[in-house]
């Protein structure tokens, strides 16, 4: 099974971004055979790919959508804090088998991440922030990493 993760900004416009959105992930399922997708759904990038997935599914009842997590959910104390998985997923992992500092958890987790899967979609405009490390360690790591900005280089 191979597998796809989506790394972008939090705020950004995704929506003119979506035929070549659509039209890379479909070339991954049809062409590559990608049948599961990763996603934070942290900011407007990786919400938007989580829905879209979802969409797909209706097409692609194979494919697999996962949320990551990037700190393992709390224990519920009352209806306001109790963790939901929101319905575009099938499921959701924690991906970290070590303990780390709160603030790096999610630097460590997109590392994690791109460690296992073999495909990267990246919605990065800028050479700073989480998606653009993350992006950059998977550049090191030679993993494919199809960019829907066309001026954006590692």
């Amino acid at each position: 099974m191979k597998s796809c993760a989506f790394f972008g900004h939090r705020d950004m416009n995704v929506k003119q971004y979506r035929e070549k959105l659509l039209n890379s992930v479909i070339e991954l399922i049809d062409n590559k055979g990608v049948t599961q997708f990763y996603s934070d759904f942290r900011g407007d990038f990786n919400s938007y790919c989580g829905n879209l997935i979802f969409e797909l599914k209706s097409i692609y009842p194979k494919i697999k959508n996962t949320m990551v997590l990037s700190y393992i959910p709390e224990a519920k104390t009352d209806d306001n804090s109790a963790f939901y998985l929101p319905k575009c997923f099938d499921d959701s992992v924690y991906l970290l088998e070590r303990s780390v500092p709160k603030r790096l958890a999610i630097i460590e987790t997109n590392k994690c991440l791109v460690d296992k899967v073999d495909y990267i979609i990246a919605g990065v405009m800028t050479h700073f922030g989480g998606a653009y490390m993350a992006c950059e360690y998977a550049y090191k790591r030679k993993k494919p990493i199809i960019s829907l900005i066309d001026e954006w280089e590692i």
